[in-house]
């Protein structure tokens, strides 16, 4: 899943793989293959460098690690969100998930 997720934002900002790895940090030599690598999942990045991947994407790390393409298209848009009506969204998912009312909805 997160190969199939770092290829698409990557895509979605039009940028490829060599300009990914620029902006990352990575040396010069290793740029392109090393993206490559990772897109083609036959390297994984260590922490640092998949939360470097994730700020430069303008995605949320978690976006590139959920399990499910569900998961990962609800923090997607829960990212996008401002923090007050994320706080909301939370509290109403935590009182469907208890099974308490949601406050009216």
């Amino acid at each position: 899943m997160f190969t199939k997720r770092l290829k698409e934002a990557r895509l979605s900002l039009g940028i490829s793989q060599r300009e990914l790895g620029r902006r990352i940090g990575l040396s010069e030599d290793v740029v392109s293959s090393r993206v490559t690598r990772y897109e083609l999942g036959t390297s994984e990045p260590d922490f640092d460098t998949a939360a470097r991947l994730a700020r430069e994407l303008g995605v949320p790390l978690a976006y590139l690690l959920a399990d499910s393409d569900a998961l990962a298209d609800v923090i997607l848009l829960v990212s996008r969100l401002p923090l007050a009506e994320q706080k909301k969204l939370v509290a109403s998912l935590r009182a469907r998930a208890s099974g308490a009312p949601n406050g009216g909805d």
